[in-house]
């Protein structure tokens, strides 16, 4: 269920309630929900939408309804924050984290951008693309074309947090991945850096503060290593509520461990665009990525 606006160009789309929660009371219901299970198989499975920020390359009815630098929640189309303008920022409670490897095809291609997936980091796509010189396989069959002609696939690393929007938002408590790969892994790392060292004094000792209690602020900022390489990607900070209220401990416990039980058992699925990484056309020539 969603509302229609119009902006930019004029386009009519889904806006930021494509997802909202709905807001209704069926009282009626009350005596069927406190003991139905019909739901309890869906449990085993999770497939979590994931942020997208909007570049200068992605498709141009995105950009008339929401603006270069906004991020959005796909699928669902849903807003969540702007680049220099209102909303700037969201808070992010980082739930569970994990790496994940992936084949992408070359951005020429057709048919799905990811081909392969895996959590196993003696997998080949996983040793590929933690090689610098393995990055980037040619296809076969392109040998003899010219450099500009040639098809590459490339094995990526994804640094996935899963975690749920929180506080003041209209999706608050909707899950969803915040994923760092290609221009982004490194921000990415520096993320990881920061939620290492997020600590508390407990009974006058400093203790590390778990993952799933800490709150970000998250926006966009604007990359422009050079005249090639320009694109949107987050920045963070703690947010000024850093640490989740005692109430929501438990609760935010309890999510951690069922995204951890999911992951072990393989029923975790994070959903990638089958189109170009944010980012693609502005690592092209960096090897590092």
């Amino acid at each position: 269920m969603s509302d229609e606006k119009t902006n930019g160009g004029g386009l009519a789309s889904r806006n930021e309630t494509a997802i909202n929660k709905v807001n209704v009371n069926p009282d009626y219901l009350a005596k069927y929900i406190e003991q139905d299970d019909s739901l309890d198989a869906l449990k085993e499975h999770r497939t979590v939408p994931r942020f997208k920020i909007l570049q200068a390359t992605t498709e141009q009815e995105l950009l008339d309804n929401f603006g270069v630098g906004t991020v959005i929640v796909r699928p669902g189309d849903a807003m969540i924050c702007k680049y220099n303008q209102d909303p700037k920022s969201f808070n992010f409670v980082p739930l569970f984290f994990f790496v994940e490897w992936a084949k992408w095809r070359d951005i020429r291609g057709t048919g799905p951008m990811i081909l392969e997936r895996t959590h196993d980091p003696s997998s080949i796509v996983a040793t590929n693309s933690k090689n610098a010189n393995a990055r980037k396989e040619l296809y076969e069959g392109h040998e003899n074309l010219q450099d500009a002609d040639k098809f590459y696939y490339a094995y990526v690393e994804h640094l996935r947090f899963i975690g749920v929007i929180y506080g003041d938002h209209p999706l608050v408590g909707t899950p969803v991945t915040l994923s760092f790969e290609r221009g982004e892994w490194g921000q990415g790392k520096n993320f990881i850096s920061a939620v290492s060292l997020r600590r508390q004094n407990v009974n006058n000792e400093s203790k590390q503060v778990p993952l799933w209690a800490q709150v970000w602020k998250l926006g966009t900022v604007h990359h422009a290593p050079d005249a090639t390489r320009k694109w949107y990607g987050f920045q963070f900070e703690a947010a000024e509520q850093s640490i989740i209220l005692p109430e929501e401990a438990e609760p935010m416990q309890k999510l951690h461990l069922e995204f951890k039980d999911l992951f072990e058992k393989s029923r975790l699925m994070v959903i990638d665009e089958e189109v170009v990484s944010a980012d693609d056309a502005s690592v092209k020539a960096n090897k590092e990525f």
